[in-house]
Parts: structure tokens; C-alpha cells; sequence
């Protein structure tokens, strides 16, 4: 993951996809990771916190804003934060090469399977929260599951089959993410 940046002196309130056009015009499409655009306090300046995937892309920024960056007729101003906006993740434990399997239960003993995959799982700090991470197409995805969300969770050992399956029933649906896959974990909700 890269640096992150603050670059002030926008000359008002812009959208975020404003903002993040004119950037990666000088540093390349993709190059930011995650972005927030926020009024400045007593005055109709704007900034933004930028973060991207490398630092070179940050110093790029920096670099040309010493050089006099503009947008439009406003002279903007850059320099490196000490705090991300996107965290790196700390994962307690994960499992590669699971089958999730998406359905209902009809009976007891019987469950409806209505779409299958192969998944990653990774379990947060305490187990409060289940990260499934898939493909499908071209996309990558990560569901993220909370443990307020588990109605309750039963593990199926059916006789004769050396499968266990461990069935987790939910009161509301997951949470999903399009996962960029740069080595940086930036994600953007759906």
C-alpha cells in the first residue's frame, strides 16, 4: 500500500470522482487506492486525503504541487500524512479452498443448493466478522459476514460421507465489496 497525501486548495467542494479524474490524469488510471474530499474549517477551500497504491504515484503528487499544481485557476498544495485511510487488515486465521455453497434449508436434513463456488475464508480479530473472498468472471468479490447477522451456525457430519459441512443461516445478506486486487487492500462497497 502506498502513502497517503492531503492536497489542498481546491477552490470548492468537488465530488470525489472529480477529484480522483484530476489526480490520476498525472499519476495513471488505478493509481488511487481510496480517496476523501472534505471542506476545509473557515474557509471555502476544499482538500482531499488521498491514498494510493504506491508511493511513487504519492510523490508524483507532492513533486508537483512544489511545482506549482493547478486546478484551474487554484494553486494546490500537497504533503504526506501520517495516518492511512485504508488500514491493512489483520486476520486471525484463514482457509483456502473452501466450497460455500448458497441456498435454503427445506427440511432438517435437507438444504437447496441454488449456487456453488470456491472460496478463501479469513476470520477477523475475535471472530466477529467472516471474509469470503471469490471470483466470478473477470470480478473478484469480498463478502464480508458479521456475527450479529448469524441466526446460527450447526456443523452436518452425514453418515457414511467423510464431508462435514458447517451450515450458517443469517438473518440479513452479506456485506459486498469489489475487491481490487493491487497489493494493497482497497475496497469499494457495491
Amino acid at each position: 500500500m502506498g502513502k497517503t497525501i492531503q492536497v489542498f486548495g481546491f477552490p470548492n467542494l468537488l465530488s470525489a470522482e472529480v477529484v480522483k479524474l484530476f489526480l490520476e490524469k498525472h499519476t495513471g488510471y488505478g493509481t488511487i487506492c481510496a480517496l476523501e474530499v472534505k471542506q476545509s474549517k473557515g474557509g471555502s477551500r476544499a482538500f482531499a486525503k488521498v491514498q494510493f497504491v504506491d508511493n511513487i504515484s504519492a510523490d508524483k503528487i507532492i513533486n508537483l504541487a512544489s511545482k506549482r499544481l493547478y486546478f484551474g485557476s487554484s494553486y494546490l498544495k500537497a504533503w504526506e500524512m501520517k495516518t492511512d485511510i485504508v488500514q491493512l487488515r489483520a486476520y486471525v486465521d484463514h482457509m483456502d479452498g473452501i466450497t460455500l455453497n448458497f441456498g435454503c434449508q427445506i427440511s432438517e436434513d435437507k438444504f437447496a443448493v441454488l449456487g456453488s463456488t470456491e472460496v478463501s475464508i479469513k476470520f477477523g480479530i475475535g471472530l466477529k466478522k467472516f471474509f469470503f473472498f471469490l471470483s466470478s468472471g473477470s470480478a473478484d468479490y469480498k463478502l464480508q459476514l458479521s456475527y450479529e447477522n448469524i441466526w446460527q451456525v450447526v456443523l452436518h457430519r452425514p453418515y457414511g460421507q467423510n464431508a462435514q459441512f458447517l451450515l450458517i443461516q443469517v438473518f440479513q445478506l452479506f456485506q459486498t465489496f469489489s475487491y481490487c486486487f493491487h497489493p494493497s487492500p482497497c475496497a469499494r462497497s457495491l
